[in-house]
């Protein structure tokens, strides 16, 4: 350190007794201080600084332990060029600056900066308050992520959806909304552009002052209203649900759904019942008639899958339901009858041959002159092959995932074991990429078979072309035998490891090496079946056991026979490399027959 510097750092911390209720508050903020003085070199650029004095938060802040007296560049040497010029700047102008800027090599955090000089402009001197924001920038990153999230569903339901403030009442006494964000659906219900920022009473003069009443009642109670209107201007009939998003600004939430031609659907069935009997007889689903509270089924024709119902019964849920699946049904129905729209499930049904079967029921209720319902009319899609696929497909999916984990759990090992013990991250990065390639082409072998077994041979293959054609130096001998998933993406990488290390140390960095590779399956002495696998090598260098263990002999050694469930043997014997896999057959060998 530079005497000024010293100086500088003794001045800084000298305390007298009318200093000290200063020093206190410098010592109990919860934001960090540092006063610095910024080095330049003979050309006049900044090439680092010192810390001349810290508060206790400093530490909290940055992670930099003891750093009065030390250079940035000493503490962090990777620290982004963009903090020396700022500071450089500062201490050259006097010109206080406020900025937030994120230092990767500080942990990748944020930091909101208040810089200004002190001193005169000879000493360099810059005092720097500074506060960790990273939480802060995260909460807006989600933040973000969440109006894009919201946003898109707010854009992609089917259904019209408006955003809508009520306006001071005009000089004319009438009311008015002012739209603040309109979704596509709703533009396309109405053959209209978006119309945020522009009123109701603009593009929608006519409006009977009913839609207005119900939008102010909303807003004053809080209370979120459902109800069908007909907008004769529009001529449409929709059915609306409004509830309130704020009292400050007045604002509500409308989403509609054109029933147009619902209604009119009703109308129509109404006035062509003969017409749709007779289409629904040409159907192969199952049709039946419910009372309108769904106490008594009036009819069935079960199509040849569910019994025919010929007259009224009450029993239909004991003869063609389960006891279990009753609740969620109930429920439907109750649903269906409350709102008189049409019942739609899928539940599982006793079929006419006693075998469990999935349909598919939808049933709309049919209106008397009234408006009341008269009866459910229904029909019902066997979709048993369809769920049973579905049912299929979440299995596998579930496996899949299963497989997933494991792979990358065997990943993340990977990437422990190499950079832990890491001299050089290059050459530890290309040793992690090279290990991770071999590990891709087993999961291609078992991704062909489903992940079911993968055959020995392939996995040889796919373990060894990572170091380049030695077909002629490695002499490859053994059944074809099946591994488990997990065994097999173990001995790929044993085996990746195994002709790395060759190439590197062994057999195969000379010309004259070579290696064998044989496996086989013996009878032990009780006349069970054993799986052996040797590494033998010769003509290479002469060799000695490694000084410390890597992790490409934690993995011949330890992690594959523990695989296995199985042991191994290591040789470092001056004329080669020798290694020997000892495991019973069990199921994560097999025999192809």
């Amino acid at each position: 350190m530079d005497t000024e510097s010293k100086g500088s750092v003794r001045a800084g911390m000298a305390e007298s007794d009318s200093e000290h209720p200063y020093r206190v508050l410098f010592d109990s903020i919860d934001d960090g201080f540092c006063t610095i003085k910024v080095l330049f070199d003979d050309e006049g650029g900044v090439r680092d600084y010192r810390f001349l004095l810290t508060n206790p938060a400093f530490e909290r802040q940055t992670g930099l332990k003891e750093a009065t007296g030390r250079t940035m560049r000493e503490l962090a040497p990777d620290h982004e060029e963009y903090w020396f010029e700022i500071y450089g700047q500062v201490a050259l102008t006097g010109e206080p600056v406020r900025f937030a800027h994120q230092a990767d090599a500080l942990g990748g955090r944020w930091y909101e900066v208040h810089a200004f000089r002190i001193g005169v402009v000879e000493e360099r001197q810059v005092a720097i308050i500074f506060r960790d924001i990273r939480d802060k920038k995260q909460a807006e990153a989600a933040l973000r992520e969440s109006e894009v999230q919201y946003r898109a569903l707010f854009d992609s339901i089917d259904e019209g959806a408006c955003i809508i403030e009520r306006l001071p009442v005009g000089a004319d006494g009438l009311r008015d909304y002012r739209y603040i964000a309109m979704n596509k659906a709703m533009q396309a219900m109405f053959g209209i552009a978006d119309l945020s920022g522009r009123t109701i009473r603009e593009f929608f003069p006519d409006e009977v002052e009913d839609w207005y009443d119900d939008y102010d009642r909303v807003l004053m109670t809080g209370e979120p209203v459902r109800f069908v209107r007909e907008s004769e201007p529009q001529e449409m009939v929709l059915e609306m649900f409004v509830s309130r998003i704020s009292e400050k600004p007045p604002r509500l939430l409308a989403v509609m759904q054109d029933i147009t031609k619902r209604k009119r659907a009703e109308e129509a069935l109404r006035r062509s019942e003969e017409r749709s009997r007779a289409l629904v007889n040409a159907s192969s689903d199952v049709v039946f008639r419910m009372s309108p509270d769904w106490q008594e089924m009036r009819q069935l024709d079960g199509r040849g899958s569910l019994s025919d119902v010929e007259g009224p019964t009450v029993r239909w849920m004991d003869d063609y339901l389960f006891p279990e699946d009753l609740p969620q049904i109930r429920m439907a129905i109750a649903h269906a009858i409350r709102e008189r729209r049409p019942f739609e499930l899928e539940h599982r049904v006793r079929r006419a041959d006693g075998e469990v079967g999935w349909t598919f029921s939808r049933a709309i209720p049919v209106f008397d002159a009234r408006g009341e319902i008269a009866e459910w009319f229904g029909m019902a899609a066997d979709v048993t092959e369809r769920v049973n696929a579905r049912q299929r497909q979440q299995m596998l999916n579930h496996e899949l995932g299963h497989r997933l984990k494991n792979v990358l759990s065997l990943v993340q090992s990977i990437a422990n074991q190499t950079f832990r013990q890491a001299d050089n991250l290059a050459e530890a990065a290309e040793t992690y990429s090279s290990r991770l390639v071999s590990l891709g082409r087993a999961t291609d072998i078992l991704t062909e078979t489903a992940w079911a077994d993968a055959s020995l041979h392939s996995l040889v293959q796919a373990g060894l072309i990572s170091v380049g054609d030695f077909s002629e130096r490695i002499r490859i001998s053994g059944p074809d035998l099946d591994l488990a998933p997990q065994q097999a993406l173990m001995l790929t990488l044993t085996l990746h490891e195994l002709a790395t290390n060759s190439l590197k140390y062994g057999a195969l960095s000379l010309e004259t090496g070579l290696v064998e590779l044989t496996w086989g399956v013996k009878k032990d002495a009780g006349g069970e079946g054993k799986f052996t696998l040797e590494w033998r090598e010769s003509d290479g260098p002469e060799i000695s056991a490694p000084k410390r263990e890597g992790f490409g002999t934690r993995m011949i050694g330890r992690l594959l026979p523990a695989s296995f469930q199985g042991k191994a043997e290591l040789s470092y014997e001056a004329a080669g490399f020798e290694f020997m896999l000892e495991a019973p057959l069990g199921e994560v060998i097999k025999v192809r027959r």
